[in-house]
């Protein structure tokens, strides 16, 4: 008995978009189910990199190159703290 073969699921070009999609989506409920830090979110990271980008094509100072050295060592105080209590 001869078996058939189907190179693609939906099409050469939808199967990427389609595993992406899904991909995306089933980390983002992941996310959902197991209750992230808010800072942390996919949703966060996402609008954090777009306006890094938007700034970036602006030639804008961007929130990190603004903020003053006591803003930057009380950031990386933070981070410290939340590193040694999420271990």
């Amino acid at each position: 008995m001869a078996t058939l073969r189907y190179p693609y699921l939906i099409s050469k070009t939808l199967d990427p978009i389609f595993g992406i999609a899904i991909g995306a989506s089933a980390f983002y409920l992941y996310e959902r189910r197991e209750g992230r830090v808010e800072v942390h979110t996919l949703n966060e990271l996402v609008k954090r990199r777009y306006k890094l980008e938007m700034a970036k094509f602006r030639n804008q100072p961007t929130a990190e190159e603004t903020i003053s050295e006591s803003q930057k060592q009380k950031r990386l105080a933070e981070a410290a703290i939340f590193e040694n209590t999420t271990k």
